[in-house]
């Protein structure tokens, strides 16, 4: 059972009262998507604990289709089903064809 301060031994608490800091780096084109706030395509975030990436990218509007965006999670490649952790950055820029 997890205790947090100025939690009574016992008491239940709530999961999605407690809150997750991470990053949100968007590029290119999504960096319209930020808050107006936001500095150099990057913004702060509390999120619920047990938010998936593709909740997140979702809330700022960022295209989730198959294949419409590249995702990373502290530089690494992740499902969009990856839940996030504390101090997580997550990065999408739209995926691009060459050839």
């Amino acid at each position: 059972m997890e205790l947090c301060d100025g939690c009574a031994a016992g008491e239940n608490i709530d999961p999605r009262s407690v809150m997750t800091n991470v990053q949100l780096k968007l590029f290119a084109s999504y960096r319209r998507h930020l808050p107006p706030d936001s500095e150099g395509g990057v913004c702060s975030l509390d999120v619920p604990a047990g938010t998936q990436v593709i909740d997140l990218l979702i809330r700022f509007g960022v295209p989730t289709s198959d294949g419409a965006s590249v995702i990373l999670v502290n530089g690494r490649s992740v499902k969009p089903e990856r839940v996030l952790e504390e101090e997580d950055v997550i990065a999408a820029f739209p995926a691009m064809a060459g050839g």
